[in-house]
């Protein structure tokens, strides 16, 4: 498995500011999350991922890649980040604060039966239903499962899902530096919020639970799944 400390030691001092050329036009989520009193927001359809070599910033092709498996054919492409203390952003996109993840995954309305683990043909991960989530005719959801299996989608089974409105951020692990590790089992995302001079809050989710907000080292690499006020 190769090392990517080299790019987490860069990235780790970039404050991102994309433009237009360098940036694929990003998707968003039809229906919208409330993540405080005021605010509500859509989710990009995918996580956030940085070319090195051209520079280029783009999101996933859909809801379930992440490039972290060294079997996949990534052609360059990374999706680890450390934490960025401006947060990361393309133009009007921004990662969400510890506060708000908190506010989205506990105290929006009806908040635990509007996420779950899941699994799509296989690919584990996080759904997040949308605040006017109506369940698709003929599709289970079963709400704040903390096991992968409890919720077995095919790929056409969550393509339903989709257009009702869920979020699938995947378990794609974590890198440490010298190591990739949770890879298809755990997944963690990153808020803009730093708790002291070496860590961050991030989202953390595996086959045990769903933590609202954890704290970690700011060099980890970890996801990012941008948001846009709308």
């Amino acid at each position: 498995m190769k090392k990517k400390s080299i790019l987490l030691t860069l990235l780790a001092a970039i404050v991102f500011i994309a433009c237009d050329r360098d940036v694929v036009p990003l998707p968003t989520s039809i229906e919208h999350f409330t993540v405080s009193s005021s605010k509500r927001v859509k989710f990009a359809k995918g996580n956030l991922q940085y070319h090195p070599a051209s520079g280029q910033w783009r999101m996933a092709e859909a809801q379930h890649v992440y490039l972290g498996d060294p079997l996949y054919d990534v052609d360059g492409w990374e999706d680890y980040f450390p934490w960025n203390p401006e947060g990361w952003s393309i133009g009007e996109w921004r990662t969400l604060s510890s506060e708000e993840w908190h506010y989205l995954l506990t105290f929006r309305t009806n908040a635990p039966k509007k996420r779950g683990l899941v699994s799509i043909e296989g690919i584990n991960g996080l759904a997040l239903l949308p605040d006017g989530w109506k369940r698709p005719s003929g599709i289970l959801f079963y709400a704040d499962a903390e096991d992968y299996s409890t919720n077995a989608y095919t790929f056409d089974e969550w393509a339903v899902m989709e257009k009702a409105g869920a979020i699938f951020l995947p378990a794609a692990g974590h890198d440490l530096g010298e190591r990739i590790e949770g890879l298809g089992t755990e997944g963690y995302y990153w808020s803009t919020t730093a708790y002291d001079d070496l860590g961050a809050w991030n989202v953390a989710f595996h086959s045990a639970g769903i933590g609202a907000v954890y704290g970690h080292n700011k060099s980890h690499g970890y996801s990012v799944r941008l948001v846009r006020e709308d």
